[in-house]
């Protein structure tokens, strides 16, 4: 095995407590500062980890993945383990691989998958209160399945990001699927990038139209138009999820 390798992670964790993933200059508690913090202690050595994504405050993620060097080489259990011990309750490793020096965890993504969750249930249980969102109980999935029809493609989503429109904010949006279990509306987002609260401020406009308030065409409208001023309130932070991120098969160092 050679001296120096670099590898993959995903890593799962509760959103609440940081205020995202990106290392900030006010000392702010994000995730990746916990991860870096521990991978320092583990290789005797900083060691920066850089994400697929960036994920905001108080959103979780069941499959973020990772990438970093480690000074010399390691077996993928050892690291995971050793790492679980170092971080916090709300942060853990669920898998490491060795992995090629050219892998980069955001330019090789191919897809990613969030996930949104709303609660129609009088009380919300208290396993339940951080992962989702409440919704009125006459919220209804059709409506907002309407609007969400309006949403796959390869477009400008420019007007949903959070501050301003960036300078390339075209992307492409494969599915956004809705789901109905018990009291829970869901919807699940596929694509290849995705902008700064692009996810959280659809999903207001998604809760809104559920609600009745706004007519399931009025998504069709936004994008057709890009005109803010038709938004909703963006949902809750805590109702979004990074599921999943997808890359091309890789060769696995041995």
């Amino acid at each position: 095995m050679p001296e120096r390798l670099r590898y993959r992670a995903v890593i799962a964790y509760v959103g609440t407590g940081f205020r995202g993933w990106q290392l900030q200059s006010n000392a702010a508690r994000t995730v990746q500062s916990v991860v870096e913090e521990a991978l320092a202690v583990f290789a005797g050595q900083p060691v920066r980890p850089l994400a697929a994504g960036r994920t905001d405050a108080g959103v979780h993620a069941d499959g973020q993945v990772a990438h970093f060097d480690l000074p010399r080489a390691r077996e993928p259990r050892e690291v995971r383990d050793a790492l679980n011990t170092l971080l916090p309750w709300d942060v853990r490793v669920m898998q490491v691989e060795c992995v090629g020096a050219a892998f980069h965890a955001r330019r090789d993504a191919l897809w990613k998958d969030y996930l949104y969750r709303w609660s129609r249930a009088d009380v919300i249980a208290p396993r339940d209160a951080l992962f989702v969102a409440p919704l009125s109980r006459g919220a209804e999935a059709g409506p907002m399945a309407m609007a969400a029809a309006h949403l796959p493609g390869r477009r400008d989503f420019g007007v949903f990001a959070a501050r301003g429109r960036p300078a390339d904010s075209v992307r492409t949006l494969h599915s956004v699927s809705i789901e109905e279990e018990g009291s829970e509306l869901r919807a699940l987002f596929r694509g290849d990038g995705f902008l700064r609260g692009m996810v959280r401020s659809i999903c207001g406009l998604l809760g809104d139209i559920a609600r009745g308030r706004v007519p399931p065409d009025r998504m069709r409208e936004i994008v057709e138009s890009g005109d803010r001023g038709l938004l909703s309130q963006k949902a809750p932070a805590k109702g979004l999820t990074l599921v999943k991120v997808e890359y091309p098969r890789v060769t696995l160092v041995p």
